[in-house]
């Protein structure tokens, strides 16, 4: 699967999952010229667009295909094998699928120029029990299994969520004041392999596990959005 197949399976099984697009297109593209990777990013919003006032409730999901990924996919997986290592040695290995890492954020911000007094700690206590409770148990915002092992016995990272990370401003008086608060995350999609046998068991496409993510996301996306009338 090429970087153009990707983005067409990533777009429509966005479409499919009924994730609200903030700008309708087929996403923001970035060409690295010197590294000639390419990243693709599309930005959402919950269903319920008026949750979480007076913070506005965003998403953003990208994606990064470096120059191995094209290198890889510009051929079948056979004749790599054949270029890098020759036709006796090529022929003898076994590869992995290609893996590729998507990135997630939610953030929930105030209006440009506005912010809150930063809430007490009881206040952002409840905040913290409910919102990773719900982003990690109820609402998951990456998939349960975030870990596997290989058959070599190596651990693969199939998806990670990090801590909330806060945006603060001071005040001429000294007293700090919340702008925003954002979470990220990632999830790993497999990909499958371009094989030039036909008589090859073929991989399988990425669609069911984008759709699952999709789903996801907007639901972990309406669970952010409630979470914050603990700090509003």
């Amino acid at each position: 699967m090429n970087y153009d197949e990707f983005k067409s399976s990533f777009l429509a099984s966005l479409k499919d999952s009924g994730l609200p697009l903030i700008s309708a297109g087929l996403g923001e593209e970035i060409l690295d010229l010197r590294s000639m990777d390419r990243t693709c990013t599309v930005h959402v919003e919950p269903v319920g667009r008026q949750i979480g006032g007076p913070f506005r409730v965003t998403g953003s999901i990208s994606w990064r295909w470096d120059a191995l990924h094209t290198a890889r996919t510009a051929t079948r997986e056979e004749d790599l094998l054949t270029e890098l290592l020759g036709r006796e040695e090529g022929g003898e290995i076994d590869t992995e699928r290609p893996r590729l890492r998507v990135d997630i954020r939610l953030r929930a911000g105030l209006d440009y120029g506005k912010s809150i007094p930063l809430p007490a700690a009881k206040a952002w206590a409840k905040w913290g029990r409910e919102a990773l409770g719900r982003l990690e148990n109820v609402e998951r915002l990456v998939t349960e299994e975030t870990t596997r092992e290989t058959p070599d016995g190596r651990l693969a990272v199939l998806g990670w969520q990090g801590d909330p990370e806060v945006k603060l401003t001071c005040n001429p008086e000294g007293e700090l004041r919340l702008e925003a608060i954002t979470v990220r995350a990632f999830q790993i999609i497999e990909l499958p392999r371009q094989w030039d046998d036909p008589e090859r068991a073929q991989d399988e496409r990425p669609e069911e596990a984008l759709m699952a993510m999709f789903q996801r996301i907007r639901q972990a996306m309406y669970a952010w959005g409630e979470v914050m009338d603990h700090l509003a």
